[in-house]
C-alpha cells in the first residue's frame, strides 16, 4: 500500500536511489526508490522520493540493487560460531592437502574441522584413508588435533590424546586404535560432543566467536536466523545470546528453539520445557525465544518411514502430550521430520490437538508427498526446508533410500501447488545465495543430480529466504520492502535474478542494513 506523502508527519531518515529496489511484495514486485524512517520502510518509488528532507540522508546506488535481508530459518548459529573457525576440507584431495592445512593453522591451540561437510571424506582422497597419528604429529606439533569425519569416524594426534586420555580410555579396541589415531563408531560423536561443550570455553572466547560468525553471515546478506538450539542447551544459549545482544556483537535478529533431547526421558525433558524459567514468546523483535523443537525421527538411515514405527523417537502419546500442551499455551512447536512416517505423525498430531493456525511447522520435510502437503496447508502447519542437506548428503540418501532419494526433497511439487515454505541451511554450505542454487540447480556437491523436475524458479529461490521465511516465523513485516516493513535490506551489485544462479555463491553484497541502520559494509566502506 503506497503512503500519501501528506499524511506523513516526518521526512525520511534514509533514501536510496539510483538502481532496483526488488521488493518480493507482489503488489509492488519492483520499484526505483527506498525511503526508510524509524527502522521501518517508509514509502517506495515516487512516494519515496516526495518524502527527503534536509536532514534525509541520501544514498545513489549506482545501479546496485536492493533486496530485503535474507532469513535462515534453520541454523545453529552457535554451533555454526565455532565452525567457522574450523579447518574446511571439503575440497581437500590428498593427505598432502589435508597436512598442509593442519601445519598452517599448527600455533599450540586445538585444530578441528568442520565434520558436517560430505566432499571430507576419505573416499575422496588419493590414499583412501584418514591421516595417521604420526602424520599429524609431524603437521601439527605440539597443536592438538580432532578430524572429525561425519557421522562416524575421526583422527587424532599426540597432543590430542594426552588431553582426552580419560575419555579415550573408556572405548573399546573396535572404537578407539591409539597407534593409529582412528576413532571409530558412536565413540567419535562423545568426542566431538564434548570438545563442542561450551564450559570448554571462557565466555569472552563464545562471545568473540559469535561475533566473528555474525559478520560473516552478514557478509551472505543474513539478516535474521532461527536457531533450532542444541539438544537440552537452551538456558546457556540464550544467556549467551543476550550478552551478545548487551555487548552490541551480533546484529541478525534471532529466534532461539529450546531444543527436546530425545536421548534423555521424555517426562524429563517434557518438565523441563514446560517449566522453562524462559518460554516461548519472551524477549523482543531482536532476541526471542521462539518454539519447542522435537527430533520426531533420525536422519538418513534412521528416518521414519510410511507403514513403519522403525526410526520413530516418540510413542503417539507422547507426541500428543507436547503438542496438546503447546496448543494450550499458543506456543510455536517445530517437528524433525526426515521420513514420510514422520510427516503423517504430525499432520495426525495436529488434527488431534488443533493448534492454531501457523503454530506449527515441520523441519526438513524429506519424503513429503502431494497429500501431505495439501494437509499442511488445511492445518496450516509451516514448512522449512534445507537444500544444502540433500546438496551435501546425496550419498547418504541414496545409499539409505536409492530411487526415492531423487525426489526426497521435492520443492517443486510443494511450489506447484501454492504452499509457500522456507529455507534454511541447517549445514554447510550455510550461505542463502548457495542454497537458493542448489533449489535452482538440483545438483549435489559430486555433480550429481537431485532431480530436475523439483527445481524451482530463480525468483521462488530467494523467496524461501525472504518472503517465505517472513510468514514461516509469522513474521509478515520481514522478507519483504513494503510500506511497514521492517527496513531490513541488502545491496547488492548485482541483481541475482539476473544473473546465472551457478554465480550466486560468489556474489558478497555492498551493504546490508537492518531496522533501517547499516551494520556491515564491504571493504570499500561504501
Amino acid at each position: 500500500m503506497a503512503v500519501n506523502p501528506k499524511e506523513v508527519a516526518v521526512p525520511a531518515d534514509w533514501l536510496l536511489t539510483g538502481g532496483p529496489v526488488v521488493t518480493f511484495d507482489p503488489a509492488v514486485p519492483e520499484t526505483t526508490a527506498l525511503a526508510v524512517a524509524a527502522g521501518r520502510v517508509l514509502a517506495l518509488g515516487d512516494e519515496a522520493l516526495a518524502l527527503a528532507g534536509p536532514e534525509t540522508k541520501r544514498t545513489d546506488l549506482g545501479g546496485a540493487v536492493v533486496l530485503p535481508g535474507f532469513c535462515d530459518t534453520h541454523i545453529h548459529f552457535e554451533k555454526v560460531s565455532h565452525e567457522l573457525t574450523m579447518l574446511e576440507l571439503g575440497h581437500t584431495r590428498s593427505l598432502a592437502e589435508v597436512l598442509a592445512k593442519v601445519g598452517e593453522r599448527a600455533n599450540g591451540s586445538w585444530i578441528r574441522c568442520i565434520g558436517d561437510n560430505a566432499g571430507w571424506h576419505e573416499r575422496n582422497l588419493a590414499e583412501g584413508r584418514l591421516p595417521s597419528r604420526a602424520e599429524l604429529d609431524e603437521a601439527a606439533g605440539d597443536s592438538p588435533v580432532f578430524l572429525y569425519r561425519r557421522p562416524d569416524r575421526a583422527a587424532l594426534n599426540s597432543a590430542a590424546i594426552a588431553r582426552l586420555a580419560d575419555t579415550l580410555s573408556a572405548f573399546s579396541a573396535d572404537e578407539w586404535d591409539p597407534e593409529t589415531g582412528l576413532l571409530r563408531g558412536a565413540a567419535v560423536r562423545v568426542v566431538n560432543d564434548g570438545l563442542f561443550r561450551p564450559e570448554l570455553h571462557d565466555p569472552e572466547h563464545r562471545l568473540a566467536m559469535l561475533a566473528q560468525a555474525s559478520r560473516r553471515l552478514l557478509g551472505m546478506g543474513v539478516t535474521s536466523v532461527v536457531d533450532p538450539g542444541l539438544p537440552g542447551g537452551f538456558d546457556a544459549s540464550w544467556r549467551l545470546y543476550e550478552q551478545a545482544r548487551r555487548n552490541d556483537l551480533v546484529a541478525q535478529r534471532v529466534l532461539l528453539m529450546n531444543r527436546i533431547d530425545w536421548r534423555e526421558p521424555f517426562d524429563e525433558e517434557f518438565d523441563r520445557v514446560t517449566a522453562a524459567a524462559v518460554p516461548p514468546g519472551t524477549g523482543d523483535d531482536r532476541l526471542r525465544a521462539w518454539a519447542i523443537k522435537i527430533i520426531l525421527d533420525g536422519e538418513f538411515v534412521g528416518a521414519w518411514m510410511r507403514g513403519s514405527a522403525e526410526g520413530a523417537r516418540y510413542s503417539t502419546g507422547e507426541l500428543t502430550r507436547i503438542m496438546e500442551f503447546c496448543a494450550r499455551r499458543d506456543w510455536p512447536i517445530c517437528l524433525h521430520a526426515m521420513g514420510g512416517g514422520a510427516i503423517e505423525a504430525v499432520i495426525d498430531a495436529v488434527r488431534r490437538t488443533r493448534p492454531r493456525p501457523g503454530r506449527v511447522s515441520i523441519a526438513h520435510a524429506f519424503l513429503i508427498e502431494a497429500e501431505d502437503v495439501a494437509a499442511c496447508a488445511e492445518l496450516g502447519i509451516r514448512v522449512s526446508v534445507q537444500p544444502a542437506l540433500a546438496y551435501t548428503y546425496a550419498r547418504e540418501m541414496r545409499e539409505s533410500w536409492g530411487a526415492l532419494a531423487r525426489n526426497a526433497v521435492p520443492l517443486g511439487m510443494m511450489a506447484r501447488h501454492g504452499f509457500r515454505f522456507a529455507g534454511g541451511s541447517d549445514t554447510h554450505p550455510c550461505d542463502p545465495l548457495t542454497g537458493a542454487m542448489i533449489a535452482v540447480t538440483r545438483k549435489a556437491w559430486d555433480g550429481s543430480d537431485l532431480g530436475e523436475r523439483e527445481a524451482l524458479t530463480a525468483a521462488q529461490a530467494l523467496a524461501m529466504y525472504t518472503r517465505d521465511a517472513g510468514h514461516y516465523t509469522g513474521s509478515p513485516e520481514l522478507g519483504v520492502l513494503a510500506p511497514g516493513a521492517k527496513a531490513d535490506f541488502v545491496v547488492w551489485p548485482v541483481d541475482p535474478l539476473r544473473r546465472a544462479p551457478e554465480t550466486w555463491p560468489g556474489l558478497r553484497p555492498e551493504l546490508v542494513a537492518i531496522d533501517g541502520r547499516p551494520v556491515w559494509a564491504d571493504e570499500k566502506g561504501q
